[in-house]
């Protein structure tokens, strides 16, 4: 009878784990959740009821229990990496050390010895496997709902040291347990050091998700300089075109006096030459602009076709789509992020150019811009850093790329063909 229950505990521990892992990751998809929800359930009951309660077999159990739980969340739930190799360690370093304080509180009230509490045949067993079971699932609810407040947004560093920091726990609380079955008689000393252990972890675990949220806003807050930046930018190159602008107002009122001077006295020849000299030195070397029936995005295209221009850069545009169904503020930041990059990109390669695509296909827009480069970018440089000396202030171009995309529901993809670099946009239309 004795035996039914405690495998019935470690069915519930099993169906606690699986739970835990789907709600705080989440499925990839929606097909055939429940084949594998049962497929993991099937595989952690095998490790839990069979292997577990072999003599020596302990550690290897649970070795296997985190692997089998990793590789589960690896191919089924989402997620980034790091966060996964939480959802497997979690539930593993929680259950260890509520089971041991169960048992060190029941050892502790009863008199009773934590070797005579783990024998199946206690009369206190089924208590203790009743009260951790439903500790356990309290505090794997708990841990769901603080992650539902919001992803992880932590460094390398910082994942490897809390990680490290649980797993070091958990071996902490092992080796204890090991020792403290050696004793024939209770020793609460071991509670209060169990107790300590488990306050460890839930102070790391706060901890965790306090520098999540301060590598949030600080995240935010750089995107947000880059972005002023940005805007800085295109306030001072519209300056310039605007002066250039006015230049040009003052020039061509001083040809058409010259001009009607010309004609007045009947010198047709010198007039259709001068007309054809101001052609040249006046109208054809400004600038070429754009219609996208946008206003702020027209100016941002017009000022980096301007810039080109001036630094001897070849630049085409192609433009075959309306722009008014997406934020004229988000695609202006897009713009100027992706048509700063391809200048600065452009400049080692012979000659440099820069190639600008706007279309689009079904209910999406396309942005597409392309410029030459010497050599491959993706190969030297795979995840696009920036290779500025402040990292704190620069290389938040691509992450505000990425953001407009996500907010769009879009995507964003960066290739390399023929000698060029090309960063692809898609954003979903907002009607």
């Amino acid at each position: 009878m004795n035996n039914i229950f405690e495998n019935i505990a470690s069915l519930t521990e099993c169906f606690i784990v699986v739970r835990f892992s789907n709600r705080f990751l989440g499925f990839k998809n929606t097909e055939l959740n429940w084949l594998k929800s049962l497929l993991i359930f099937s595989l952690l009951a095998a490790d839990n009821i069979l292997l577990s309660q072999l003599s020596g077999f302990e550690n290897i159990s649970v070795i296997l229990l985190l692997l089998f739980t990793f590789l589960y969340s690896l191919f089924f739930l989402g997620g980034k990496i790091y966060e996964k190799i939480l959802a497997a360690i979690v539930p593993t370093i929680t259950a260890l050390p509520i089971n041991l304080i169960v048992i060190q509180t029941f050892s502790a009230l009863s008199y009773c010895s934590a070797s005579e509490l783990t024998n199946q045949g206690s009369d206190l067993r089924i208590m203790v496997l009743f009260f951790s079971k439903l500790a356990f699932f309290f505090v794997c609810e708990v841990l769901i709902k603080i992650r539902k407040r919001g992803g992880y947004s932590l460094s390398k560093a910082q994942w490897i040291i809390q990680l490290s920091c649980f797993l070091l726990s958990f071996l902490i609380s092992n080796s204890l347990w090991s020792i403290s079955r050696a004793y024939t008689e209770s020793q609460p000393q071991f509670l209060f050091v169990y107790i300590m252990i488990a306050a460890l972890n839930v102070l790391m675990y706060i901890l965790l998700n306090k520098m999540q949220r301060d590598n949030i806003v600080k995240e935010k807050y750089n995107l947000a300089q880059a972005n002023l930046k940005s805007q800085e930018r295109l306030v001072i190159e519209a300056r310039e075109r605007y002066a250039e602008m006015r230049t040009l107002r003052h020039d061509v009122k001083h040809c058409l006096t010259t001009l009607a001077e010309l004609i007045a006295d009947k010198k047709i020849t010198e007039a259709e030459n001068y007309i054809e000299s101001v052609l040249n030195e006046k109208i054809n070397t400004a600038a070429s602009g754009v219609d996208t029936g946008s206003v702020i995005i027209d100016a941002v295209i017009n000022n980096k076709i301007a810039y080109c221009a001036k630094n001897k850069i070849a630049m085409k545009c192609l433009i075959d789509t309306r722009l008014g169904e997406i934020n004229d503020v988000d695609v202006s930041m897009l713009l100027s992020n992706m048509l700063d990059n391809a200048i600065i990109g452009c400049n080692d390669s012979r000659p440099p150019s820069v190639e600008l695509i706007i279309g689009s296909r079904k209910s999406y827009t396309g942005i597409i811009v392309k410029n030459s480069i010497a050599v491959s970018v993706l190969a030297k440089n795979p995840e696009l850093k920036t290779n500025k000396k402040d990292k704190d202030v620069h290389g938040f171009g691509i992450d505000s790329i990425r953001k407009i995309a996500q907010k769009y529901g879009g995507s964003v993809e960066f290739s390399e063909n023929d000698s060029k670099f090309i960063a692809e946009v898609w954003l979903k239309n907002i009607k």
